[in-house]
């Protein structure tokens, strides 16, 4: 069987028990241990919610790690190349850094040849896709990883480094994108820069994530294009170019101000919050929709003082749509209106408070339907099954007696097609959750490993452990329970 969703959610399920007690993590799969299956091969493609720049033009490189530092799994980026080509990782945060917070990135990352690997990061408030995979000269690198941030170091086949370093957010950035941007060194073969783990997190005082984090996550997780440009940033490019404008349609919701996100505001507003959360279910950072927030103050007070309490309050909800609902600041407005535009009598207590209120105009592009396109069907992958005899009892290491058994089954594994190997390892339901699911992946590392000896490391993109959730049969009897002790194998073909 190969990984679903089911599969992914339990790995990070497990990762998070680990982790659990640490300072929050803004970044989504920080070690690459979750793996999209692409839809167009079918294909361990890459790590879960990342996506690369240039994805027509060059993926991102994922692979196993044989020497785990912080998981077993990395990404590969190139720092220099006979071509000049580069290709760069990007993801949304799982809630936007606040303008002016502290925040702490740590930096696990290696490099080909000797010296520090160079690697800089590049906040944004929308994804950035590339037809081609040139270097990214034009952008600011916010932040460049130096060897006075290094804290610790491993040494190996590849250094890893260790870099930690604070930084202050200058806005409120959603997205993050890592790289090289500098021209770099000509070079007659590929130099590349390996990233083991990041994490961004805020300094200080700890707290849950935003409420909108759990939702990000999950809508990362479900993107699995990863080798076209996704249309809606096609469609931007053609508005840059002044081409015909897609039609829009406009819906302006009237509230009080920004407690209609309460439960209390919702009660008295039952309406306003229906066509609401109606809107809001419809955002997509990349589809367009844009949102005028227009607050209006009928205080006692002057005009600049109802102008400045209006602006604060239209304010208040931008915030509200940020950091709850996934919106991107540039995709909102703001104005104050002050006491410019009463609804009611003026004179009246009741009239003055009926004109103070909010209106929210939400702009949705009316997309015309993509043409259907005929796609080719990726091959299904095939699995070679490596039992439970052929290590030894209650142990990840395989038993040398039966390397010939285990010899004749990678046989099986074509090496004239062009091939991509997952490993996970499983295990039956007899002991405690944790011991299990670190024996399972304990034993497909050591699978891993004795693939790599026989030539096929650069083939193995994806080596988990899934303990006991995964079992092909029920572990009532000895002879299920014996099955389901095993390390599969998955072979995607015609993908890489």
């Amino acid at each position: 069987m190969f990984l679903t969703k089911k599969h992914i959610l339990f790995i990070s399920t497990q990762l998070l028990l680990i982790i659990s007690g640490k300072a929050q993590n803004l970044i989504p799969n920080p070690s690459f241990e979750d793996v999209n299956i692409c839809t167009e091969f079918n294909a361990p493609c890459s790590p879960s919610a990342w996506e690369s720049v240039a994805p027509e033009s060059m993926r991102l490189d994922y692979m196993y790690n044989p020497v785990p530092v912080a998981g077993n799994n990395f990404i590969r980026l190139v720092y220099a190349a006979p071509n000049r080509k580069r290709n760069y990782a990007q993801t949304q945060l799982l809630c936007p850094l606040e303008k002016g917070r502290k925040y702490r990135i740590t930096l696990v990352a290696g490099k080909d040849e000797e010296g520090i690997p160079e690697l800089d990061f590049h906040f944004d408030t929308a994804y950035i896709f590339r037809e081609f995979a040139n270097p990214l000269t034009e952008l600011q690198a916010h932040l460049k990883m130096e060897a006075g941030d290094v804290i610790r170091s491993v040494k190996g086949r590849i250094n890893f480094y260790t870099f930690q370093r604070e930084f202050t957010a200058a806005e409120s950035y959603g997205y993050v994108l890592i790289g090289n941007f500098q021209e770099g060194p000509f070079s007659s073969e590929r130099i590349y820069n390996y990233v083991d783990s990041i994490s961004i997190a805020p300094v200080g005082e700890q707290g849950l994530l935003c409420e909108n984090a759990v939702k990000i996550k999950e809508r990362l997780y479900e993107q699995h294009r990863r080798h076209l440009i996704p249309a809606v940033f096609y469609r931007r490019l053609q508005e840059s170019l002044q081409r015909p404008v897609l039609p829009v349609k406009c819906i302006t919701i009237l509230v009080k101000d920004e407690k209609i996100f309460t439960a209390r505001g919702r009660a008295l507003e039952p309406e306003a919050a229906a066509r609401l959360d109606s809107v809001l279910r419809l955002y997509d950072p990349g589809v367009g929709m844009k949102v005028t927030i227009t607050g209006h103050s009928a205080k006692a007070g002057s005009y600049n003082f109802n102008k400045v309490m209006s602006l604060e309050t239209a304010r208040k909800i931008a915030d509200i749509l940020v950091y709850r609902s996934g919106f991107n600041y540039d995709d909102i407005a703001i104005d104050g209106k002050g006491n410019t535009m009463p609804r009611f009598d003026a004179s009246t207590e009741e009239g003055r408070e009926g004109n103070t209120y909010v209106t929210l105009e939400c702009c949705i592009p009316q997309l015309a339907p993509e043409p259907e396109i005929a796609q080719a069907v990726p091959p299904k992958p095939d699995t070679l099954v490596i039992p439970d005899v052929l290590f030894r009892f209650n142990s990840s290491e395989l038993n040398a007696k039966l390397y010939s058994s285990l010899d004749s089954l990678i046989q099986k594994i074509p090496r004239e097609e062009v091939i991509q190997l997952q490993l996970l390892g499983h295990t039956d339901n007899v002991g405690a959750d944790e011991y299990n699911l670190d024996l399972s992946r304990r034993r497909a590392m050591s699978v891993a490993e004795y693939l790599r000896k026989k030539g096929l490391e650069q083939v193995i993109r994806h080596v988990a452990g899934m303990g006991e959730a995964s079992p092909v049969t029920g572990n009532d009897t000895p002879e299920g329970r014996r099955k389901n002790r095993r390390v599969e194998i998955i072979i995607y073909k015609g993908a890489d």
